[in-house]
């Protein structure tokens, strides 16, 4: 036998009719992932008995029916067909093909056929068994269970091997007589008292009964027509609520419309507030270049000053030179003419001398003849005295000349004195200006240093304000949404209550009276109070009675009654407060419980009310206590021996007597007193969210203006910096300049110095010569008086001599005198003219250093000139090019003044489009508020409909139809109502349990003669069923373990591996160990492999399941190989081609290796989204089929 085909239609993505036909071989079936193609594996499983929807990858059944596709509609039903090859007749049919079909309707229909036969899965299952095919059985493996094999302890791997045995349905059998003993042996114990007990209440159970088939009668006729007035009232509610819906659309989409138009609208504003920012850094950057043109203008309106300055200070250094170089040209030129008249009288006196010379010597001559000896004496005496008083002329000469000299070097220390007095002042005033320049400079550096950080700090905390104010805003926004919300929801709540909604009618009917009578006070949950920790106590403990209306006496309640008759306004229970007397603990009672652990309190003393309502609440709750939980609640209940009811804050309930009641309460929906409490948890909500939006606006705004305060500050200290960085810029210059000037004063200045201690080395030269010489004056004077002596004596000694000796005597002496004169002042005059020549020698160099000084200044000046007319240049242009900057300013200034206009007519704009946005936004929500109340009201109805009748809506609208009008039918049901409440409480139960009562009374007597013969039988059936269960699982463990050593190393390509017991002593619960040596490794446990090695020794186990169990005629393997590389994949598909020989595989993969070992190729696509499709493949196409498995 083997699997033919398989037929689906309607089952997951199969949407169309799709026909899978299977040879006896290996058949792989391929796909991208998510393409379906493990649905066929469910649709098999489905098939063969699959009941849980979460094991085929649902939720509920209805989930296997094709759910539809973005244009194709969904399927009403699924239906699958496994067709089986019986030629060999291992089902136990008489036909060649068994057809097995299951059918699943969406109306929850579910069919089972065999050869197109209706059938039970019952049937299916029987005609299955012992063929080794099924559900839960190796005919069909997953990937999850290739790793439930390496992930279980040895002692869960136990049952995949039990379910290799075929021993679990022994052992199922075992623990279903286990069981059945144990449930017989419990019902054997309590047979006795059963039967005592079912006897006392046959006789009052007939007396239900008749009053219960009354009931029924009565409320089977209210159950129909409530149950199709409800559903027309659902439709009616669902066609308003869709009308509702389709208005919150349209306010959707408008929001949205308005929401794409504000982003539009942010959009351009943000491009002309970019407009604005680049015409802002542009007007910035222009109005920075104006103040640097500006303070460049004046810096070099600063240096042509300067220049102009030292200009003047170098005219009046020059003038100076000039007139020095003028002295000193007149002085040589006074010089000159000296030496040329000097020249002149050295000439007339050389000839004056030789004239002399001629007329001594004659007269010397004659006198020789005289007296030789007396004249050669005087002679001598003579030619000293006249020597002398050669030397004594030379001298004052001399002393003359430089007391002269002495006078002119004076004159000229002086002028340089004055002239150095003027650099100092110069040079003094310069160091002053350059020291405070560079004060100035530090302490605007300083200053600029200050600013800057100040800056810097000042825009941090901007960026800082700003993001905490895009925070407080988008809170602010977040905010103003809850309080809409909870605006809206307090006002549903607020009308709910203000309609009764959630009261009986006859409650609401008596509520709408009390504008027109006097005398009714409420519903007892309308005038109560309860802390949200004992709502669910409350209203667990007065259940109905929180619908009873409070009147001020008794008249008051049978008028509101007659009224309620008279209109038809239902029933309601009145609490008359003249009548109503309140119920308290008995004070022993009270003082047990409060000393248990868990006592809260009595349920009266634990609400706020009136205290005019003080008897009203106490008869409800007084003598109700509160405790903590259930086990609390029995220790309580028990010390005060059942004598008051005790309710929970969990909602249960101990009644006086020993009654309980709980479990889950229902949620859905908010009851009274939870809707009051909600009401007013949303009033103080409200007032939070509405502080809190005012603080948190209030913030937004103070933080704005800090903001623009801070950014103003800004733009100044930006301003201030600009003008602190041009000052010192200007500064650096200035300081520069004055620097050089300085410079060039002091080199001036060293000059100055180094000539004048030149002069004044000279002068004290010059000084200590005249002292010398008129030292020397004094002692010649004296040489010349003792000479002129001595002559006279001689001169007397010769008086004696002729006259004519003394008359030649007379002419010698006065031709010597002259010649003596003559040689004296030839002898001055050519000492003179060596005087007046050096003295005009070093007059012509001082002459030539000062016209090159004077040259130098001439030049400097000429210099000066120059950069003064550059820098007016200069200046001219900056002039010019400041005029066009201005005019570029206002035109930027013009430009960004325009894009701030429409920036903030844009910002208004949207301003009006948020508040309209609000406004959408809180309609919305008013909307979104009544389509939940009609949501609440339609969820309320079919609350009604399944907790009351069991019924979805719709079932009740197929099974019920109104026969009558909406009003005849609201009428009929509060007739059969008020006719119900009349019959008063009735016991259901009492029909079928009187049956069920005096049935068991039978059965227990029968089974207590029975009990002891069937347990003694189920004992022996079970040690049978163990002996079986041991032999089956060693004989099919040994049997795997061969074949798992032997397909182990054909897998792995060599290794080796093994099974072991854990405890070979006990087969009946011995776990399975698996110890595994791959090629290249040692021998180690399963869990110590890698994840690859773990997948293929599961896969090797499986095959050595398989191998053994001969009896599966097919196998259907779900991606088992993901898990492995592509050299085991190979290994893995070329064994299922050699197992293909004598089992039918049918494999879902993505694997290369696995395709190409298959015969048949059938790929799963889902061109259409959401539908597969199934497409034969050829060997040949292996690589474009790996392709599209792979995209």
């Amino acid at each position: 036998m083997h699997l033919k085909k398989v037929e689906m239609i309607g089952f997951k993505s199969f949407a169309n009719k799709t026909t899978i036909e299977f040879d006896s071989g290996f058949t792989a079936i391929v796909g991208p992932n998510g393409s379906g193609k493990s649905n066929i594996t469910e649709a098999i499983k489905w098939v063969l008995g699959e009941q849980s929807a979460k094991s085929l990858r649902g939720r509920k059944m209805d989930d296997v029916i094709f759910g539809g596709a973005s244009n194709r509609s969904k399927a009403q039903y699924a239906e699958v067909t496994l067709v089986f090859d019986n030629s060999d007749h291992l089902l136990n049919i008489d036909t060649d093909e068994v057809g097995m079909t299951r059918r699943y309707t969406r109306a929850g229909e579910s069919t089972y056929m065999i050869n197109r036969k209706n059938c039970r899965l019952k049937d299916m299952t029987e005609l299955m068994m012992d063929t080794g095919i099924g559900r839960d059985s190796f005919s069909i493996i997953s990937q999850g269970q290739v790793e439930a094999i390496f992930m279980q302890k040895p002692e869960d791997r136990r049952a995949i091997f039990e379910e290799a045995a075929g021993v679990m349905k022994y052992k199922n059998r075992k623990k279903e007589a286990s069981n059945k003993l144990e449930h017989t042996q419990e019902n054997l114990d309590r047979i006795f008292d059963i039967l005592k007990e079912v006897e006392s209440r046959l006789e009052p159970l007939a007396k239900q009964r008749h009053a219960a088939l009354n009931y029924q009668e009565k409320r089977a006729e209210l159950s129909d027509i409530e149950i199709a007035l409800t559903t027309v009232q659902i439709e009616t509610l669902n066609e308003q609520w869709e009308n509702a819906k389709n208005d919150l659309n349209q306010y959707v989409q408008t929001i949205q419309q308005q929401k794409e138009k504000q982003t539009e609208f942010t959009e351009q504003l943000n491009a002309i507030r970019q407009q604005e920012h680049t015409a802002e850094q542009k007007a910035t950057e222009l109005n920075e270049t104006y103040i640097q043109l500006v303070r460049e203008a004046e810096t070099i309106k600063r240096q042509i000053d300067l220049a102009e300055q030292q200009k003047a200070f170098n005219q009046r250094d020059k003038a100076a030179q000039e007139k020095t170089l003028a002295d000193y040209q007149s002085s040589i030129d006074q010089l000159t003419r000296d030496v040329g008249m000097l020249k002149a009288d050295v000439h007339d006196a050389q000839l004056a001398f030789e004239q002399k010379k001629v007329q001594r010597d004659d007269k010397l001559q004659a006198l020789a003849a005289l007296d030789t000896t007396d004249e050669h004496d005087i002679e001598e005496k003579r030619e000293e005295y006249i020597a002398a008083i050669q030397q004594q002329s030379q001298l004052q000469h001399t002393i003359a000349e430089l007391e002269k000299d002495i006078e002119q070097l004076r004159q000229q220390s002086q002028q340089d004195v004055q002239s150095q007095d003027d650099f100092q002042q110069s040079v003094t005033e310069l160091e002053t200006t350059l020291a405070t320049k560079k004060a100035d400079k530090d302490n605007l550096s300083t200053s600029l240093s200050d600013l800057l950080a100040d800056y810097k700090q000042l825009a941090q905390s901007v960026k800082d304000k700003q993001q905490t104010a895009q925070q407080l805003n988008r809170q602010w926004q977040q905010q103003q949404r809850q309080l809409v919300d909870a605006k809206t929801r307090q006002e549903s709540l607020e009308k709910l209550a203000k309609e009764h909604n959630g009261f009986y009618y006859g409650v609401r009917s008596a509520l709408k009276l009390q504008s027109q009578m006097n005398g009714i006070h409420g519903a007892v949950a309308d005038l109560m109070q309860v802390p949200s920790e004992y709502v669910g106590a409350v209203e667990t403990a007065l259940g109905g009675a929180m619908q009873n209306i409070v009147t001020s006496n008794r008249q008051v309640a049978a008028q509101v009654i007659q009224t309620l008759k008279k209109n038809r306004g239902g029933r309601a229970t009145f609490l008359p407060m003249d009548v109503i007397k309140p119920r308290e603990i008995p004070n022993g009672t009270y003082q047990i419980a409060q000393a248990m652990p868990g006592f809260i309190g009595v349920m009266v003393d634990l609400i706020d009310f009136n205290d005019q309502y003080q008897s009203i609440m106490a008869n409800l709750m007084g003598q109700t206590l509160v405790v903590d939980n259930l086990s609390h609640a029995q220790d309580v209940a028990q010390a005060i021996h059942h004598r008051s009811r005790i309710v929970t804050l969990e909602s249960d309930v101990i009644h006086a007597g020993g009654s309980m009641s709980g479990g889950a309460r229902n949620q859905k929906g908010d009851s009274v007193l939870a809707r009051k409490r909600d009401i007013e948890t949303l009033k103080a909500s409200i007032a939070t969210l509405t502080k809190k939006t005012q603080t948190t606006n209030q913030q937004v705004e103070h933080l704005q203006t800090e903001i623009d305060e801070a950014t103003q500050k800004l733009e100044t200290m930006k301003t201030t910096g600009d003008e602190k960085r041009f000052q010192e810029r200007t500064l650096i210059a200035e300081i520069e300049q004055l620097t050089k000037q300085l410079d060039e004063l002091t080199l001036q200045e060293e000059q100055n110095n180094q000539h004048r201690q030149d002069m004044a080395d000279k002068l004290q030269e010059m000084e200590s010569q005249l002292e010398e010489k008129r030292e020397a004056i004094v002692t010649q004077g004296e040489r010349v008086d003792s000479l002129q002596q001595t002559i006279q004596a001689l001169n007397l000694s010769a008086n004696e001599k002729a006259s004519h000796r003394d008359q030649l005597q007379h002419d010698i002496q006065t031709i010597e005198t002259d010649y003596a004169v003559s040689k004296e002042k030839l002898a001055q005059q050519n000492n003179q003219l060596n005087h007046k020549e050096q003295q005009l020698t070093e007059q012509k160099d001082t002459l030539v250093e000062l016209q090159k000084a004077v040259q130098s200044m001439s030049s400097q000046l000429d210099n000066h000139s120059e950069e003064t007319a550059e820098l007016e240049a200069n200046y001219k242009d900056l002039l010019e090019e400041q005029k066009t900057t201005e005019k570029a300013l206002k035109q930027s200034r013009s430009q960004r003044e325009v894009a701030k206009q429409q920036a903030d007519k844009m910002n208004k704009t949207l301003d009006d489009l948020t508040t309209h946005l609000e406004d959408l936004y809180y309609k919305q929500a008013k909307l979104e508020g009544t389509v939940s109340r009609y949501e609440v009201s339609i969820d309320n109805h079919l609350d009604h409909l399944r907790e009351e009748y069991g019924l979805t809506f719709e079932k009740a609208r197929a099974e019920s139809e109104l026969t009558m009008s909406i009003e005849a039918a609201s009428e009929r049901v509060r007739d059969l109502k008020r006719e119900i409440d009349q019959l008063g409480p009735v016991n259901i139960a009492a029909i079928d349990e009187y049956d069920d009562v005096h049935q068991r009374w039978t059965f227990m007597t029968e089974q207590r003669d029975d009990v002891m013969a069937a347990k003694d039988n189920l004992l022996q059936t079970m040690d049978a069923l163990d002996k079986e269960v041991i032999h089956r699982f060693k004989e099919t463990f040994l049997a795997v373990r061969e074949a798992f050593e032997r397909i182990f190393p054909q897998l792995f390509g060599g290794g080796k591996a093994s099974l072991s017991l854990t405890d070979p002593d006990d087969l009946l619960h011995s776990g399975v160990d698996i110890m595994a040596q791959p090629p290249g490794k040692r021998l180690q446990q399963l869990s110590l492999l890698s994840g690859g090695e773990k997948a293929l020794t599961a896969i090797a186990l499986l095959f050595a399941i398989l191998d053994v169990k001969k009896d599966i005629p097919f196998s259907i393997l779900d991606e088992v190989e993901a898990a492995l590389d592509e050299a085991n994949v190979a290994r893995y598909g070329r064994y299922l081609r050699e197992f293909a020989e004598s089992t039918q595989f049918i494999v879902i993969t993505h694997r290369k290796g696995t395709m190409e070992a298959a015969n048949i190729l059938y790929g799963v696509t889902m061109q259409q989204s959401g539908v597969s499709k199934l497409a034969s493949v050829r060997l040949e196409d292996i690589e474009e089929v790996d392709d599209m498995v792979t995209s």
